[in-house]
């Protein structure tokens, strides 16, 4: 079956000009108004020519005319406060997040020289400080996979980023994407992203229809990708209001699919696609050429968000999906070892997050050298386990008043035996009970 090449544009801001752009004038430092009509005029023309929706494009290209004919840009000589007041104009109509001015001098096409960035560094070495939109990469209690992504660069190293944090997590047995705040960027990264987690035989995810250019595409999944394609594993995705564009891509098509759960709050709601265009004296503006839609339901996402399966405060989502993340592979996995594995993970996990006080007299009564050479002592308020005293201290996190987890393996129970003696229950992560009798006091160096 023949297949479009997927769709490389994505959620993606584009720098966009055509002949009808014309020469632009120096930036100056303060405007006038006959600057400010002629930035008015020329952004009102290009939004009734580009704008995604014709009568829309028209409607807002009305509201910023009337508001300049009204003198509600009379005060703003500053250009950056200009284009603030525009940016809330053109967003004031329909809400899409995807229009702004800026001022920017040094932007392609503006007519003023390029920036540098902050401290003279090349813009590939500044992508690089900020690890290419990448944050957290990292394999939580249980063998859960979690990657923090904060922007989608779409630059080939931040391809290879991508390729190589996936790399590190193919061991995992399910996976936490967390897109809290993302703001967006390339969609063909994320369209990169999405296709490691479908089926080799392309997909079509998105529909994108573009007024301006009188195209409509569908964009399908990668037929290949490199490294491990993983159709199985289940997907969590963590979503707030700052998830946004190619963020909301990500966690969109995913869901649609069925191959995720998304956790926490609704997105943005900027579900076009937008181009940046000149428009004069050094100011720019993001229009939205594209409706982007579902590509077998017709379901966009642009105003309402994506919304989520599971809604919680976002400060609480990763704890959420986590556990959620337990329960499915509690409920998957056949072998009896790795299901207790993962039991224990979850109670320790779940303890965590909802700490059990335990009270002062019981904690003294645990602490105490056990068999082994093993040492139980109270630092700070917090019971501690030493494999041996010259050992660091690893904390027991409360269960319950008498049950422990450490290193979210082992569950360790406190209980007098017949005699009355104390001894330490530890239940390993197969499942099986190891049971420690205590022999005398914490060591002298270890005693509070």
């Amino acid at each position: 079956m023949h297949r479009l090449s997927p769709w490389a544009g994505g959620l993606l801001a584009l720098v966009v000009c055509t002949a009808a752009c014309g020469a632009q004038t120096p930036a100056p430092t303060t405007i006038d108004a006959a600057t400010r009509r002629e930035v008015v005029d020329s952004l009102a023309t290009r939004l009734v020519r580009m704008y995604v929706d014709a009568d829309t494009g028209r409607m807002i290209a009305d509201k910023l005319r009337a508001r300049l004919a009204a003198g509600a840009y009379d005060s703003a000589s500053d250009p950056r406060r200009f284009s603030d007041l525009l940016t809330s104009d053109l967003q004031s109509v329909n809400g899409d997040k995807h229009l702004s001015a800026s001022y920017a001098p040094g932007a392609a096409g503006s007519g003023g020289p390029r920036p540098v960035p902050p401290g003279g560094a090349p813009q590939n070495d500044v992508a690089r400080r900020d690890h290419w939109g990448l944050g957290r990469v990292d394999v939580l209690p249980g063998n859960v996979g979690y990657m923090k992504v904060n922007g989608f660069d779409g630059s080939p190293a931040a391809i290879a980023a991508t390729a190589g944090a996936l790399k590190y997590l193919e061991g995992t047995d399910a996976m936490i994407f967390d897109f809290r705040g993302m703001g967006g960027g390339s969609g063909q990264q994320s369209n990169y992203l999405i296709s490691h987690f479908v089926s080799a035989d392309t997909v079509p995810s998105l529909l994108v229809v573009d007024r301006f250019r009188g195209t409509r595409r569908v964009r399908y999944t990668l037929a290949s990708v490199p490294g491990l394609r993983r159709t199985d594993v289940p997907i969590w995705i963590l979503i707030d209001r700052g998830t946004a564009s190619a963020g909301e891509d990500f966690s969109f098509v995913l869901q649609q699919l069925g191959r995720a759960k998304t956790v926490g709050d609704r997105t943005a709601g900027a579900g076009h696609n937008n181009g940046i265009f000149p428009i004069a004296a050094g100011f720019s503006a993001s229009i939205s050429l594209t409706r982007v839609s579902d590509a077998r339901t017709g379901k966009e996402w642009e105003r309402v968000g994506v919304q989520p399966d599971i809604r919680v405060n976002p400060g609480d989502a990763l704890i959420v999906a986590h556990l959620a993340a337990l329960d499915s592979l509690q409920r998957s996995v056949a072998d009896p070892a790795q299901r207790a594995a993962v039991a224990t993970a979850r109670v320790s996990v779940e303890a965590q997050a909802h700490p059990h006080a335990v009270a002062g007299k019981a904690l003294v009564s645990y602490t105490g050298t056990y068999e082994g050479g093993r040492v139980i002592a109270l630092e700070g308020g917090t019971l501690v386990y030493r494999r041996d005293a010259s050992r660091p201290p690893r904390a027991l996190v409360a269960v319950n008043d008498s049950t422990f987890v450490l290193n979210n393996a082992i569950q360790v129970t406190f209980e007098r035996d017949a005699s009355g003696t104390m001894r330490m229950v530890q239940r390993l992560a197969d499942g099986s009970l190891f049971v420690i009798p205590r022999l005398g006091d914490v060591p002298g160096e270890l005693a509070p």
